[in-house]
């Protein structure tokens, strides 16, 4: 295989950003949640979890509350709205006033037909939720105090809230409130952070005290107790046949109460005990999603998304990946363009001095990397995507869907680094949501519409060449490196490839899991496709059917190909631009390599062995002795694999003999995390 020099990109300045609260849907595999940003994402959790979507944060967002109706993604927040996305156009669908002002928490009924959420003036407002509309219903009576929490009861006919002091059991039928009070030092109010409630009418509330109290919802008694934490109690999820509890909260530890028979022969009781801890963060957890599969989708303050399951003990911990759009290469150059919140910074690579040292040395640096541009958008704007052109010419980029476009000028002996903005729009450009350069003074822009805009830069004016509607809203775009070839991912994970000169539309054959990544070939045009399930498949778009290199990369099944001992989905995938049989990808720890071309042997041992069934033992002994030796087979396709000390954001392949990797340091992420629970063990602190 050949050498090639990695630019390790450390300087990116990632924030991290707390995840506040989360919703899981168990018909599609997705799970919402949103960081403190107020940006949502869509992980699709169905395989291996990974990033699917993305709605970007807006000017006054604020994300308190998530829920999933059929497909359908509802929030509330601080702002007093009840708002509804469209995840085909990636934005805000509708908003409806809330009664009461900030919102605090939102809840689905059972039967997906309404919407009760608590507010900061002590109201619970009911929405129902039609087939395409939201329509207000009532607001029940005013109480005391902000509604923190909420839960709806599996029959439909009772909604249980939690306020500052007190557990409250709403009945819709006739009105009637039922007060479950705390036993408190009356100068420390106890805050009730969450509350659920069981089919027997047992409440379960967890409160500021770091204790789960258990309610009997009929009388308003406390009939049970437990100190779990040694801080505030922040989210609980109850599991499937509400046989458990699982809590967490400033005490990062994820405790399970489980309900058991306790006592000896004067009587036995049901009382309810902690059983299981899982120590899996080290910060606050915020939001618990318990799924019926006995997963459990646990985050919060250090920015990570884990999945657990017990028994046995399996914990994955997924950090946050790097948002598309945020990192954009010029691939025929040197430069690669940053994007943060409010700013771009286009960087030049450094050079390395190369002495024909041996592998995975170090080089000296030659010539330093390099600043050359610094763009801020304006005092409450925020950069929705940017991209550079393969030769770092052209910058694009989006700001509340209105496309900008900038021709970059690079620094020369005589004259300085300078911009000129293109300011000539053509009115027929929508609004959008996502760019990705052709090549140079080509540009494709996916608009808010559905559609696909070709736009032709010529005389620093910007024109539509074309327009190209998809069958299905676009979800990612890649394209061949001379842009003759777009391959478009839909939001159903159908694949389309559009041969431009030609105008050929070709669908590729659908696949049980989702898709993950996308590139194309710079030679052949063939497509590669990551799917969640570490399957990777190359389609030629010439024979329309899969390559010899598709058919004969053995799955994971069958023999060990390096895919299936990846913890994380792999991320991004790029081919090598003078050698169209290496293929670049990574996944959250590890740098990958894969050589399309090569062949690599395995023997017959090491497949899973046939069933021996039961009959004659002589038989058998002889067919077990008299087998030959393993024979030696051929597969295409070897997998070498990079372990990465960092996290890995972005790993590509640049002009030339180089490849460029964006890290960051987890311990230094740690650092601008806020002050963990301190808690007092022997011996130290």
């Amino acid at each position: 295989m050949d050498e090639f020099v990695i630019h390790n990109v450390r300087f990116y300045d990632y924030e991290p950003r707390a995840i506040q609260c989360m919703s899981y849907e168990e018909e599609s595999y997705r799970l919402a949640l949103s960081r403190s940003d107020g940006a949502i994402e869509i992980w699709n959790c169905q395989n291996r979890p990974f990033l699917q979507l993305v709605l970007p944060a807006e000017s006054d967002a604020s994300v308190e509350g998530l829920a999933w109706c059929d497909g359908r993604l509802f929030s509330v927040g601080l702002h007093g709205y009840l708002i509804e996305y469209d995840l085909s156009a990636v934005g805000v669908k509708a908003r409806y006033a809330v009664t009461g002002g900030p919102t605090w928490c939102l809840a689905l009924s059972p039967d997906k037909k309404s919407l009760a959420m608590g507010t900061e003036e002590g109201y619970v407002c009911l929405f129902d939720v039609g087939s395409d509309d939201v329509l207000y219903n009532k607001t029940l009576e005013k109480q005391e105090g902000r509604i923190l929490s909420i839960c709806w009861h599996n029959g439909g006919n009772h909604i249980v809230t939690g306020s500052i002091n007190c557990v409250r059991l709403w009945s819709l039928m006739d009105g009637r409130v039922t007060r479950c009070s705390f036993v408190h030092n009356k100068r420390e109010e106890i805050i009730v952070w969450c509350v659920a409630i069981l089919d027997d009418m047992t409440i379960i509330s967890g409160d500021s005290r770091g204790s789960v109290c258990f309610w009997n919802g009929t009388l308003g008694t406390q009939t049970d107790y437990v100190q779990s934490h040694k801080a505030g109690v922040l989210c609980l999820a109850v599991g499937s046949d509400q046989s458990f509890v699982i809590v967490a909260g400033v005490d990062p530890t994820i405790i399970r109460v489980s309900l058991a028979q306790t006592g000896g022969k004067k009587g036995r009781r049901a009382r309810w005990i902690p059983t299981v801890k899982l120590r899996v963060h080290t910060h606050d957890v915020r939001a618990l999603a318990f799924t019926n599969e006995g997963k459990l989708y646990s985050g919060g303050v250090d920015t990570i998304l884990a999945c657990s399951s017990y028994p046995p003990k399996v914990v994955i911990k997924t950090p946050t990946p790097l948002y598309p759009g945020y990192v954009s290469l010029g691939r025929q150059s040197d430069c690669v363009l940053l994007r943060y919140k409010e700013r771009l910074e286009l960087w030049r690579l450094g050079k390395p001095r190369v002495t024909g040292e041996p592998q995975e040395m170090f080089h000296a640096i030659e010539e330093d990397r390099q600043k050359l541009v610094e763009l801020h958008c304006k005092e409450g704007e925020s950069i929705d995507w940017c991209a550079l052109s393969p030769e770092g010419f052209w910058i694009a980029y989006i700001v509340k869907g209105h496309l900008k476009i900038l021709q970059f000028f690079p620094p020369t002996l005589d004259r300085q680094v300078s911009i000129r903005r293109v300011r000539a729009l053509s009115k027929e450009i929508d609004t959008s949501r996502q760019v990705m350069w052709l090549g140079e003074e080509q540009l494709v822009s996916v608009t808010t519409k559905g559609t696909i805009q070709f736009i032709t830069i010529s005389d620093m004016e910007a024109t539509v060449e074309s327009t190209l509607t998809p069958r299905s809203p676009v979800q990612s775009l890649a394209s061949s490196q001379d842009g003759k070839v777009l391959v478009v991912l839909d939001v159903n994970q159908g694949v389309t490839a559009y041969k431009l000169e030609s105008g050929q539309e070709i669908t590729l054959p659908k696949y049980s899991s989702p898709v993950v990544s996308l590139c194309v070939n710079p030679f052949t045009y063939d497509v590669l496709i990551a799917y969640s399930d570490s399957t990777i498949k190359e389609y030629s778009l010439r024979t329309k059917k899969y390559t010899n290199f598709s058919t004969n990369f053995l799955p994971s099944k069958r023999v060990h190909n390096g895919l299936s001992q990846l913890v994380s989905a792999v991320r991004y995938m790029s081919y090598d631009l003078n050698n169209g049989t290496l293929i670049f990808l990574h996944d959250d720890s590890s740098l990958l390599v894969l050589d399309s071309a090569a062949v690599t042997e395995y023997d017959d041992r090491y497949m899973p062995p046939n069933k021996i069934t039961r009959g004659n033992n002589k038989s058998n002994k002889q067919n077990i002795s008299g087998s030959k030796s393993p024979t030696r087979n051929s597969n295409i396709g070897r997998l070498i694999a990079f372990p990465r000390l960092h996290q890995v954001l972005f790993f590509s392949h640049i002009r030339d003999k180089n490849i460029i990797s964006v890290e960051i340091d987890p311990v230094a992420l740690h650092d601008q995390l806020p002050p963990m629970l301190k808690v007092k063990k022997y011996g130290g602190v």
